[in-house]
């Protein structure tokens, strides 16, 4: 650490700027030089002019030296020359100030090659913690990795064993009184076999959800990419639902009949069956759930499309990471509610391949409920007539 900080201050002349430096160099050697010349006659030393050797030479490296070389060179040999004109021949002085030029220079390349050697260590230094820097950012993104990948092991395996479990038990009852009296009345056993269809249903969701993730890079559903009414697709997706969930939730929708978005029908049922199922999950018992979709207030070249539920809401430090692979809230992982973590993050890589983006809006607060919305982008259909008259009688109805 010492060190470190050694070289750092060894560096801390050559960090200022080009034109600072340059004049705190012309500086010195001008003051060197006056002092050199108003005691040449008294004391005649050369060693005056290695400060300002030795500035240059940090400075500005074996270009500096060669600068101070010349500048110092020039001034005592015209003040050679000078004193020779006035005072007759000197030899002495004129042998003595060769010597101490040669010295003046040794000294500039010995401080220039110091200066390049510790450079030299000090890019090692700088080399060697960006290594380490980076070897340490693989080791934590490796560390994040086994543990996502065991997280979704263990949710995988809870979700497959209590779907499975849980359907084998509803047929092995059905069976059982099938065996014992020869039939099956749907008064009476209806509800076993929708339990068992619900838990199939969540079996069909968990592995859908792993395929469609695996998938996820696939380039061939935005070529298949076609003009689609909202409106139609929500009624499709909602009916759906409807079939497959036996609760006592009630959906309104508003929507405009007149909305299109150029997308992946595959890709919208998708995300908009993800977002339903996940607020039939947390949403209490009676209470609504609001589908509305409409031009966005930000861009009207947009489709803004939202889904709001009255359940326990998401904190808002949880915001930015209920999108991310195999991200459950705390509060879920050991709780009744059954998930693998990938739902929204499927959400939101097929909205970003449509183009769009998602996000989600809640205080927190149990009972205010949390709206999840996503933008499309919108377009003008080419044959909306047929489509729009048979949406048109259904989407005023609300849908259970």
């Amino acid at each position: 650490m010492f060190e470190k900080q050694h070289l750092l201050w060894q560096f801390s002349f050559t960090s200022i700027s080009f034109a600072p430096r340059l004049a705190i160099c012309i500086i010195c050697t001008l003051l060197s030089m006056i002092t050199y010349l108003l005691t040449f006659s008294v004391i005649h030393v050369e060693g005056l002019l290695l400060l300002s050797m030795l500035l240059w030479a940090w400075g500005f490296s074996y270009r500096g030296t060669c600068i101070c070389f010349l500048s110092c060179f020039a001034l005592s040999g015209g003040y050679v020359i000078y004193q020779k004109s006035i005072n007759g021949p000197a030899s002495t002085i004129l042998i003595s100030t060769l010597f101490n030029l040669i010295i003046l220079l040794g000294a500039g390349q010995l401080m220039a090659f110091f200066k390049e050697t510790c450079g030299s260590k000090q890019t090692h230094l700088a080399f060697n913690r960006e290594q380490e820097q980076q070897r340490q950012m693989i080791r934590e993104q490796l560390r994040q990795f086994e543990q996502l990948k065991t997280q979704f092991v263990i949710n995988v395996n809870h979700e497959l064993r209590t779907s499975l479990a849980a359907t084998y038990s509803y047929f092995e009852l059905l069976n059982m009184l099938f065996e014992s009296h020869g039939y099956l009345q749907y008064q009476a056993h209806g509800i076993y076999l929708q339990d068992a269809l619900r838990h199939c249903d969540d079996l069909r969701a968990i592995v859908n959800n792993i395929l469609v993730s695996m998938d996820i890079d696939n380039t061939q559903a935005e070529r298949d990419a076609e003009e689609c009414s909202i409106a139609q697709i929500v009624l499709e997706t909602c009916d759906h639902i409807a079939v497959l969930q036996h609760e006592q939730y009630r959906m309104r929708l508003q929507i405009s009949t007149h909305l299109w978005a150029r997308a992946n029908r595959q890709y919208l049922r998708h995300i908009l069956h993800q977002l339903l199922t996940n607020a039939l999950k947390y949403t209490p018992s009676g209470t609504s759930i609001i589908l509305k979709a409409e031009a966005d207030h930000y861009d009207p070249q947009m489709i803004c499309i939202s889904v709001q539920d009255a359940g326990p809401g998401i904190p808002l430090e949880e915001h930015a990471h209920v999108f991310e692979q195999f991200a459950r809230l705390p509060r879920d992982v050991g709780g009744t509610v059954r998930g693998t973590g990938l739902g929204l993050y499927i959400c939101q890589q097929l909205v970003e391949r449509l183009h769009g983006r998602i996000w989600v809006e809640s205080s927190g607060i149990a009972g205010e409920g949390s709206c999840f919305r996503f933008t499309l982008p919108r377009v003008i259909p080419t044959h909306a007539t047929s489509i729009t008259t048979q949406v048109d009688s259904a989407h005023t109805v609300g849908r259970r």
